[in-house]
């Protein structure tokens, strides 16, 4: 019994160290020297927001400065872009050949793009007597879907990023992020 509990602890740490080696052989890892983080210029001093990736470009949106949107096709070089409205833009994604962002601001909290540099004021699913505060909007399985931190109905949905659509929450929580995987949006 003693030498059947030893063999089974010795095994147990081998599979440890197996795992530890592995995982630290490989690419990109912190204990194979860690992810390599290199500080570039934004294309404006903003208070940038959030990012994405499509169509071979980076676009990030700010919720302050001139240009509230700026572009770059290799994450190291940054265009100002001017936003639709000068709101305060707190998420952007990208789906079906359209980058479409989000405010917590402004008459229309939604702005849409085909290219990341042109975009378009769009009308978001308001609350009755006052705006939502939206943080957060990602794609998935042919719909955008956003999230609140505010209002009666915390979600919306768009088949196509110009018409939305209000959705109730769960719970009336300050939702912040939201993404989609596996079939299931979550937030």
């Amino acid at each position: 019994m003693i030498r059947s509990s030893c063999w089974q602890t010795f095994r147990g740490l081998l599979a440890s160290f197996l795992v530890v080696a592995l995982v630290a052989s490989l690419p990109g890892n912190a204990w194979a020297g860690g992810v390599i983080w290199t500080a570039r210029a934004a294309a404006e001093a903003n208070e940038w927001n959030g990012v994405t990736y499509g169509n071979g470009l980076f676009v990030a949106v700010a919720q302050s400065g001139t240009n509230r949107v700026m572009t770059s096709p290799d994450g190291a070089t940054w265009t100002a872009r001017a936003a639709a409205e000068a709101n305060s833009w707190h998420g952007v994604t990208y789906g079906n050949g359209l980058f479409v962002a989000v405010a917590s601001t402004g008459t229309n909290s939604v702005m849409t793009s085909p290219d990341g540099v042109t975009w378009t004021a769009r009308e978001g699913a308001e609350a009755e007597g006052g705006e939502i505060n939206w943080e957060a909007v990602t794609y998935g399985n042919g719909l955008f879907v956003a999230v609140a931190n505010s209002g009666t109905n915390r979600v919306m949905t768009s088949p196509d990023g110009a018409t939305w659509t209000a959705r109730a929450a769960a719970e009336a929580n300050l939702w912040r992020g939201v993404t989609y995987a596996n079939g299931l949006f979550v937030a």
